[in-house]
């Protein structure tokens, strides 16, 4: 049976453009507004599951919406941990070292952020989630999370190589549709 994975950005937050990682934010209420537009024509009951991030610019959201005895709160859905980036700005990164940021962007698997998850590590924590929908899920699934979540998702479902990573950042409170085929058979 096919599997549809809704796949949506959390909207924006109260600390502005920042990497945003492990560091928690509120949405504000321009956020709630714009993931509430993305689902306007959506009811949870469409879905088979609906599945968030346990960060708080997700679940707040995912609990309104889906109501908390529908919702499945996933921890491998958290965004990528930029370590000692997590929270600053691209400005104050840039300003401090900013070749490092160049790096990263050209390059993240051989250049992470200072303390910070890698990029491999990343890939198979989302590859695991992945993994499990296709054994448990059928139908169509919605997933509340972030944005450098729905890239690597986008990259394992449509079997795209790792360096078009960054090629479609999603914007805030965006929605993303995949039909998942399963994985690559050998």
């Amino acid at each position: 049976m096919s599997l549809c994975i809704d796949l949506l950005r959390h909207g924006e937050t109260s600390l502005g453009r920042c990497y945003l990682g492990r560091t928690d934010a509120a949405l504000t209420e321009h956020g709630w507004q714009q993931m509430s537009a993305a689902l306007a024509q959506r009811s949870p009951a469409e879905y088979d599951a609906v599945i968030s991030s346990p960060l708080a610019r997700c679940l707040s959201f995912a609990r309104d919406w889906a109501g908390a005895e529908r919702l499945i709160v996933e921890p491998r859905l958290a965004e990528y941990d930029f370590g000692d980036w997590d929270g600053l700005s691209g400005e104050a990164i840039y300003a401090h070292s900013p070749g490092a940021l160049e790096r990263f962007w050209r390059d993240p698997w051989q250049y992470p952020p200072p303390g910070a998850e890698t990029m491999q590590a990343f890939y198979v924590r989302l590859d695991a989630v992945l993994g499990e929908l296709r054994r448990r899920q059928s139908g169509r699934v919605l997933l509340i999370c972030h944005g450098g979540v729905i890239c690597v998702m986008r990259c394992l479902i449509q079997r795209l190589p790792r360096e078009q990573l960054f090629e479609q950042m999603p914007e805030h409170g965006s929605l993303h549709s995949f039909m998942d085929t399963g994985p690559c058979t050998p």
